[in-house]
């Protein structure tokens, strides 16, 4: 995935980390500007989207004859290629084979209402007219493109006839809200802790658990067969495996960031069930203990729609279980990425607070 959001919360507080350390103190705290504000929705507004190449390896050919059209996309959230090809990755190529004079259109559009880019190409093919605007003849080389039409369509499904639920998809940041109230059971107060608590787990490298990472903004990949469903997260290079084969948590787990996690179809909707999870972590403003139990629901309602649920309970922290939902949606051109925290990260507050002193 090559869009910049990814980068905006680090690379915000690496500036403002770059700047105190080169001004006098006084003037570090004076003229250090503050991180921009996130919207109450989505992600942080960032560079317009920009096509910086849009190539075709002929100008002119003869009829029967096929051409390579290539690109390079940087900020985009969506890319389309017209005469029919549809949706495609940011780096890529199709190999085309146009009965007729015809122009293609690149269109790269920004995130979050960021600007966009368009870029045109015209191959000639010697002896015809300009065509009109259609999908083009001939094999198309590179990975599949899907139109828009397919991406709001009906969801699909495996061979075995359950949703299919594999792809790469990504929720607006702070889009998984709570649904309803949060009680804490008396005498609990001390788990009521803050988003802040979350958040410096991922400013020191560990992870922030389930369901949060999923909550970041950075994408998940859902893997799906028969027997498992395996889901990569962007954020930390984390993952799970899921077995579907009807098998029950292990005994005597050993509590871990992540927890132990089975999963079951109920209907079209797969539900997992996790447990084992570690007093480290945290749910959105609480700590919890090592009785933390979370049921999530994942429902493909349309092609590049994903709706998620998550039911979270602790019996030593909530007074009754609570729900947050939200929705991913699919993004075929991107590629999960590497991400890479370095050891011994510190929590840049923190190093400002040592001057302080």
């Amino acid at each position: 995935m090559n869009i910049p959001r990814k980068y905006f919360v680090s690379a915000m507080i690496a500036a403002a980390m770059a700047l105190a350390m080169t001004l006098p103190l006084g003037a570090a705290a004076q003229q250090a500007p503050a991180p921009k504000q996130l919207p109450r929705d989505g992600f942080p507004l960032g560079p317009s989207a920009k096509i910086l190449s849009f190539t075709a390896s002929a100008a002119s050919v003869q009829a029967g004859q096929s051409v390579t059209l290539q690109w390079e996309v940087v900020n985009a959230d969506r890319i389309e290629l017209d005469q029919g090809i549809g949706i495609v990755a940011t780096r890529d190529s199709r190999t085309v084979t146009p009965s007729a004079t015809t122009t293609y259109s690149l269109l790269a559009r920004g995130g979050n209402g960021t600007g966009s880019d368009t870029r045109t190409v015209t191959v000639t093919v010697m002896g015809s007219s300009a065509a009109a605007a259609s999908a083009p003849e001939g094999e198309m080389a590179g990975r599949p493109s899907v139109s828009e039409a397919t991406m709001h369509g009906p969801a699909p499904r495996m061979p075995d006839g359950k949703p299919d639920l594999n792809g790469l998809y990504i929720a607006p940041y702070h889009s998984i809200k709570v649904v309803g109230e949060i009680t804490l059971k008396p005498g609990a107060e001390q788990y009521h802790v803050g988003p802040e608590y979350t958040f410096s787990l991922g400013e020191v490298c560990l992870p922030r658990g389930v369901p949060d990472t999923i909550g970041e903004p950075y994408p998940i990949q859902i893997v799906q067969t028969p027997k498992q469903v395996v889901i990569l997260y962007e954020a930390g290079d984390y993952f799970r495996v899921i077995p579907m084969d009807g098998r029950d948590h292990p005994k005597g787990l050993d509590p871990t960031w992540m927890g132990n996690s089975v999963g079951h179809w109920d209907g079209d909707t797969l539900v997992v069930d996790v447990i084992g999870v570690n007093d480290k972590v945290g749910v959105g403003e609480y700590r919890h203990t090592t009785a933390y139990h979370l049921i999530e629901r994942f429902q493909r309602t349309a092609y590049d729609t994903l709706k998620y649920s998550a039911t979270i309970e602790d019996p030593n922290v909530f007074a009754a279980p609570w729900t947050e939902t939200g929705t991913f949606t699919l993004h075929p051109e991107w590629d999960i990425q590497e991400y890479i925290c370095e050891e011994n990260n510190h929590d840049y507050k923190k190093l400002f607070e040592q001057y302080k002193k």
